[in-house]
């Protein structure tokens, strides 16, 4: 996306001068909050290429800790995120980017063959199947992350589709016919807390909530799987991100289904007391992560 420079952020190339003139505003007068709370210091988190939306986990994280958050190079920024919401992504560090802590700079690669080879090679099982040979139900969805436009097919077919991946059905109904996913920030290489997430059964593939609640991971995960979630995402580079988990009621086991480096969260349908318990618990880990 071709981004156009503000005062204080580089924002989208169509966003209207009135807009930035007023973002960039906001993000002065909130750093002059954050400066006075650090007794005249200043620490910055680099987010790049992408300004994160004030829905981003890692927004809500900058704002509890008190830091500047800006996607302006700055050397001497104390941390720099690579944050960019596309599958597949290439920088090249030089300059101004060899002086901050660098966070998911090896995150390169989040489509779901990435993660099905890393699943495959680390918990020995996954996901995929021969849409040409299986035969049955199953789930056909884009490649790329973040579509939202999974659908069942009945197989095997006659041809595969460019671009589009092929999974057996996993099932995560409750008892009053919802679909709960499980979803798992990870923080410097390790688990944090979970969510779990509701749908309605004809929405399970998309991005639609009817309430989520905050879980303790030692609720819903064995202590081996919240070491298998860690070693996942240190396979995948992925430092900072959040996971879809599903735990098939079939065979018992856990399905990692996606990687987002560019978190919205906490998630819709949680409650305010536990939203706040939950960026509590982010920005800790945070801290100890990335700052101290």
């Amino acid at each position: 996306m071709k981004m156009k420079k503000g005062l204080r952020n580089n924002y989208r190339s169509n966003m209207p001068l009135f807009e930035r003139i007023s973002k960039d505003f906001r993000s002065w007068s909130q750093d002059r909050k954050h400066r006075k709370f650090h007794k005249g210091e200043l620490p910055v988190i680099v987010t790049w290429p992408d300004f994160p939306s004030k829905r981003t986990t890692i927004h809500k994280i900058a704002d509890h800790l008190h830091f500047r958050l800006t996607n302006k190079a700055m050397s001497s920024a104390d941390i720099l995120l690579f944050f960019h919401d596309q599958t597949k992504k290439e920088w090249q560090i030089d300059g101004w980017m060899k002086h901050p802590k660098r966070v998911n700079e090896h995150c390169k690669d989040i489509s779901k063959e990435a993660v099905e080879l890393v699943h495959q090679n680390l918990l020995g099982y996954g996901t995929f199947i021969d849409p040409l040979n299986f035969n049955g139900t199953a789930v056909m969805k884009s490649d790329d992350n973040a579509k939202h436009d999974g659908k069942y097919i009945e197989c095997p077919i006659s041809s595969t589709e460019e671009g589009y991946i092929y999974q057996k059905v996993l099932s995560n109904k409750t008892e009053d016919g919802q679909a709960v996913d499980i979803r798992v920030p990870v923080i410097g290489f390790k688990p944090v807390l979970a969510y779990h997430k509701f749908k309605s059964w004809d929405q399970r593939f998309t991005n639609e909530v009817t309430h989520s609640t905050l879980l303790d991971l030692s609720d819903i995960f064995s202590e081996a799987e919240v070491e298998q979630i860690g070693l996942f995402t240190e396979e995948m580079g992925a430092e900072f991100c959040e996971l879809d988990v599903i735990r098939d009621q079939g065979d018992g086991k856990i399905y990692i289904i996606d990687v987002n480096t560019t978190p919205y969260g906490p998630p819709a349908g949680l409650n305010e007391k536990d939203r706040n318990k939950a960026v509590e618990l982010l920005s800790a880990a945070f801290q100890r992560s990335f700052v101290d």
